[in-house]
Formats: C-alpha cells, structure tokens, sequence
C-alpha cells in the first residue's frame, strides 16, 4: 500500500510509515455476510480517493465505447478501483490500458453473457426475469476474470457458487451498486463520473468479503 502522507510505498499491513514515521490508518475491515460493512468500507474508500477515481472514471468514459477493445479498458479501471480498495497504491490513468492480459477471458466472458441476454429477451415477460437473474448470478464472474485471470467456464461456476453462499449481500451489493453508480447519471448527468467509482467499490468490496470467507 502506499503512504498517503509522504506516498511511500508501505507493506501491506503495516501501522507506520518506514520512510516517514507516520501512524497509518488501519486497513478496511473485511467481513464476510456484513453488508453494511461492505458499504461503510467501500464509502470511506471512495470519499478519500474522490479525486483520482473522478479523473479515472472521466477518462475510463471517454474511451469505454470503443468496441471489443472496451472489454481491456473495463479491466483496467476495474483492477486500478481494486488496486486502492487494497490499499496498493493510488488510481491511475494509466491503469486503465494495462490489464490485456485478461482481454481474453473477459471478452469471452462479455460476449457469452450478451448472447445469452439476446435468447433470454426473446421469451415473454419470464425473459426478463430471467435476464435479470443472469446479471446477478454473472457479476462476480466478471470480477474473479479480472483479479485471477480465470477462463469464462471456471468464473461463471466460481460466481454461481459465490452468490449460493452470500446470496443476500451479493444482491444488494448489486442493486445498491447499481443505484449508486446510475445516481449520477439522473441527477445530474456528468456526475456519473463521480458516482460511478463508488458503486463499483461496493461491489468490490463484496468481493474481497467473500474472498476472506
């Protein structure tokens, strides 16, 4: 992790600067099955990196339309918003283009979800539904492609059995998630790049909760 006084970088778990003597503050508690610690760690995370997440996310938007090669960029800002959530360093722009080596898997991973959306759309109504329940039980597959490289086969199981264990908190990290980030967007457009950091770390937060599991 790094210093936030003197930027430092600092061994994870560390109470003091070793450059600096500064007393650091101690690393977010992760507990698994506590929503509401989910949400406090990932607020306070985001309330002291608001900066350097709102030029990320500005500049993730600005290049997140382009096709195929989105699906790098995604994993770039989502492995720089889960390298400050971890305490390793802080965000970056340049983050956002150093994450191919997941491109792969990712892109195999998007692509079948979003077949999959398209049958699904094709029922009536239950498809809806269904689509729904696809996106809950698929979101965490997503981050286990980015954080540990896994094929789409081996992260789809992994999420399918990472939301049976914590089904709750997974759901309403996702919809809590998912409100926070589109907060911006429908009050005042060009906040999205200020609310979107936020929804993603609770999300991430999820995730680092159920790896301590």
């Amino acid at each position: 992790m790094q210093c936030q006084f003197c930027k430092a970088q600092v061994p994870n778990g560390s109470t003091k600067c070793p450059q600096c003597g500064t007393v650091l503050p101690a690393s977010p508690r992760i507990t698994a099955g506590d929503f509401g610690a989910s949400f406090s760690n990932a607020t306070t995370i985001w309330k002291d990196n608001l900066g350097d997440l709102v030029l990320l996310t500005l500049v993730f938007c600005l290049v997140a339309w382009v096709p195929i090669a989105n699906a790098g960029f995604i994993a770039g800002y989502t492995r720089s918003l889960m390298k400050v959530f971890r305490g390793q360093g802080k965000a970056a722009v340049g983050d956002i283009f150093n994450a191919w080596d997941c491109f792969g898997n990712l892109l195999v991973y998007l692509v079948l979800y979003l077949v999959a959306v398209v049958l699904l759309s094709f029922i009536p109504f239950l498809g809806t539904l269904a689509v729904l329940a696809l996106y809950f039980v698929a979101a965490p597959g997503m981050l286990a492609v980015i954080d540990k490289r896994l094929s789409a086969i081996d992260a789809f199981k992994w999420s399918l059995a990472t939301i049976q264990k914590d089904a709750v908190n997974w759901l309403l990290a996702i919809l809590v998630g998912g409100i926070l980030g589109s907060a911006g967007a429908i009050a005042l457009g060009i906040g999205i790049i200020i609310t979107i950091p936020w929804g993603q770390l609770l999300l991430i937060s999820q995730y680092e909760a159920r790896k301590a599991d």
